[in-house]
């Protein structure tokens, strides 16, 4: 049988952009790669649309969510959901953005009150981080959340949410340090 060597490029390139198109999954995982950011997140989250009421909390704080993912079915059936926001901060620092951030949205979802720790996330970028059992405002359920907010330069912050209605686990941990050690500001 003879190899026709121009089918099998053929072949090879069609299938490198299905993988690329589809999400680019990695050991397992995808990647998010969007207005500057690029992390990588387990490859069994789906993205979802938009909750509206987070996204009005979100822009109240001057920042746009640019992407909402859940391990589950719906915004009112997850086990974890990461929600991925960008700000212009140019007129201000990461300490004001996240204080804003604060007084607009976590403060409306936190049943107690956040415990705030200043950090440096493994890429060297600051981070003012809150951990918090709250309401998911779009959910309404009952669940633990971690809070980054983290910037590169002080000229654009971002902020990740990450919730969970099982508690704070070691494993919900893990999740959540593997995906903040992936991110890239570019």
């Amino acid at each position: 049988m003879k190899v026709n060597y121009k089918t099998i490029i053929i072949m090879l390139i069609v299938a490198l952009s299905v993988v690329m198109v589809s999400g680019c999954t990695f050991n397992g995982y995808k990647t998010f790669d969007k207005d500057g950011l690029s992390l990588q997140y387990p490859g069994n989250w789906t993205e979802i649309s938009i909750p509206i009421t987070d996204q009005n909390m979100a822009n109240q704080s001057g920042f746009n969510i640019t992407g909402v993912f859940i391990d589950g079915q719906s915004i009112n059936n997850y086990t974890f959901i990461m929600e991925i926001a960008v700000a212009n901060i140019t007129d201000s620092n990461l300490t004001a953005a996240a204080d804003k951030l604060n007084n607009n949205y976590i403060i409306k979802e936190a049943n107690t009150a956040p415990y705030i720790n200043r950090t440096t996330v493994k890429n060297g970028y600051e981070a003012i981080v809150y951990t918090y059992n709250g309401t998911g405002a779009s959910s309404n359920l009952t669940v633990y959340e971690t809070t980054y907010v983290f910037t590169k330069d002080n000229k654009t912050a971002y902020y990740i949410i990450f919730a969970t209605p099982s508690n704070n686990t070691s494993q919900n941990q893990q999740i959540i340090q593997n995906i903040m050690d992936s991110v890239t500001i570019k």
